[in-house]
């Protein structure tokens, strides 16, 4: 009985610490994801929602609000200047708030995130990851990523250290790992050319990005490939992101795992 306990804290300890688990199909949490021209004659962006096999699709009122943050809601905001995004919440109704105003020149916002505090976007044009309000206003420039990235185009994040991981728009396919302030901490390819979206799942640490045929990959932080799942959409994805609120039920999945590899080890040791 005791060595079946351990044997099954140490499976947990597995999950949680390198993510070792069977797979359902499609995203565990919803995906939240702008397709431009979904709606309207292909002039409204839409919301498309994802979890597990799952689809829905919701018309918004902005013809290119395609850079996206969630955080306890979906707030969108223009892929250029003068482009106008909108506020929603996690059920894709409209939420008072908002529109949210593109004011930066040349720019090109494909893809968003946030942390509670800020939300973030990289712009194409220029490589620079930029910090705005949660109101997409006042933006700053944390750093450039173009020495490291070129094409720099879409955007999430790990909210609980801060860190950023930033993919590339178009035909290359490197999904390169930076600190808040910008250090390059690790690179993989993906594979996936002319990927569109990066996100981060915060309740199994994995990485989800789509193709042009929506199609949406699924990898490990260390770049392994663990599923392509297709869904049956019309329009062009662009931003995607998840919640990024921190889900208390994978702090503790984290922290029961890493008791139970704590006490396997010790056991070992006193029966070695």
């Amino acid at each position: 009985m005791k060595t079946s306990w351990f044997n099954f804290l140490f499976a947990s300890a597995l999950v949680a610490v390198t993510g070792s688990q069977t797979l359902a199909i499609g995203p565990t949490s919803t995906l939240y994801i702008t397709n431009y021209g979904e709606f309207g004659g292909g002039s409204v962006t839409g919301l498309d929602l994802i979890q597990g096999a799952s689809e829905a699709s919701y018309p918004t009122s902005d013809l290119l609000g395609i850079d996206i943050a969630v955080y306890g809601d979906v707030r969108t905001m223009g892929y250029s200047n003068a482009d106008t995004g909108s506020r929603f919440d996690l059920a894709a109704n409209p939420l008072v708030g908002g529109p949210y105003t593109n004011t930066i020149v040349n720019s090109q916002l494909h893809d968003g995130t946030s942390d509670g505090s800020f939300n973030y976007s990289v712009n194409y044009t220029t490589g620079d990851v930029l910090q705005f309000d949660r109101n997409w206003a006042n933006s700053v420039v944390l750093f450039n990523a173009a020495s490291n990235l070129s094409q720099a185009g879409w955007i999430t994040m790990n909210v609980t250290d801060g860190s950023f991981w930033i993919s590339q728009w178009g035909g290359p396919d490197v999904v390169a790992h930076f600190t808040h302030t910008g250090t390059l901490l690790s690179t993989f390819n993906s594979g996936v050319l002319g990927s569109v979206g990066l996100a981060l799942d915060p309740a199994d640490g994995t990485l989800w990005m789509g193709d042009s045929n929506f199609v949406l990959h699924q990898y490990s932080q260390s770049g392994t490939l663990l599923q392509s799942s297709p869904y049956a959409l019309q329009g062009s994805w662009y931003g995607m992101e998840f919640n990024t609120v921190p889900e208390p039920a994978a702090f503790i999945l984290a922290a029961f795992g890493f008791t139970g590899l704590v006490a396997w080890g010790s056991r070992r040791r006193q029966n070695a």
